[in-house]
């Protein structure tokens, strides 16, 4: 399946960032006026996933941020919500997705009428189904050597790398949050980390959530672009959003010092990035 046949759905789509879509469905519900085999989501569908981007990006830049200062536990764990938000933010681009509406419910694209219906789901492990979702959706990019980390393993197959048992681990086991030993957990300590992030030798498995957050940036944003070509309202929006990353992130010198100058007389600006986010952010505008 290439591509295309995801976006090209949306340059009919309007934008309307007034309500986000659980709210839209109580309201209909609540006016009696809910058919849960044709919601009209379309208007408030590319809002929502550009707010989810935003997120995703934030989480992102937060975890350069505690990188950079060595809180490596709480970095890997919030880089792992960086990678959820991306997640949910795909699977509504492929038009079938999880949302909290009376519980955790799925909307799917029904790719004979055109129609998103509402389904009954179990509401457990909100998670790994939201990951699981997003496997089932892009499959067909496994094979794809760009995108492939993108998508979760198969979680009934071992072995396989599970997201949230990472994130799980990091912070619920006994053997993380060792910095005040300067270490990152038990066998890590943190100028491996520091050197594994400098020069992206991976040399563990928590910095795999760091390969996947990259390759998902990379799928959304090419889906984003080819998006916004051939719908005007959205392309004002997203280039919005670019412009605002652009100026708040990306800077004028490579030149550290000039960098912490150029930081001083700027206002609203997210932090002064590492040039492993300063590089990649870089080449997205």
């Amino acid at each position: 399946m290439p591509l295309s046949q995801i976006t090209s759905k949306f340059q009919n789509y309007a934008y309307n960032d007034n309500k986000i879509i659980s709210q839209y469905l109580v309201d209909l519900k609540n006016n009696n006026q809910l058919d849960s085999n044709n919601l009209e989501i379309q208007a408030y569908l590319l809002p929502e996933i550009l707010v989810l981007l935003k997120k995703a990006v934030l989480n992102r830049f937060s975890t350069d941020l505690l990188f950079q200062k060595n809180y490596w536990s709480w970095g890997f764990v919030t880089l792992y919500y960086s990678n959820f938000y991306l997640a949910q933010a795909l699977n509504r681009l492929k038009g079938n997705f999880f949302l909290r509406f009376n519980g955790i419910k799925n909307i799917q694209l029904d790719s004979i009428d055109n129609q998103y219906k509402l389904i009954t789901t179990n509401s457990s492990n909100t998670h790994t189904k939201e990951l699981t979702k997003l496997r089932e959706n892009y499959t067909f990019l496994i094979t794809n050597d760009n995108y492939r980390i993108a998508i979760p393993d198969d979680y009934q197959v071992r072995p396989f790398f599970n997201e949230s048992k990472v994130r799980n681990d990091i912070n619920y086991t006994l053997y993380y949050y060792k910095e005040f030993d300067n270490k990152f957990c038990e066998n890590i300590n943190i100028f491996q980390c520091r050197e594994d992030y400098s020069t992206y030798n991976l040399t563990f498995d928590e910095f795999k959530l760091l390969q996947i957050n990259n390759s998902r940036f990379d799928l959304i944003f090419e889906l984003l672009d080819s998006i916004k070509k051939d719908n005007e309202v959205f392309e004002m929006k997203f280039d919005s959003f670019l412009n605002t990353l652009s100026d708040n992130m990306i800077f004028k010198y490579d030149n550290q010092y000039l960098k912490y100058i150029e930081n001083f007389f700027r206002e609203n600006k997210f932090h002064i990035s590492s040039e492993i986010v300063h590089n990649q952010f870089k080449g997205y505008l």
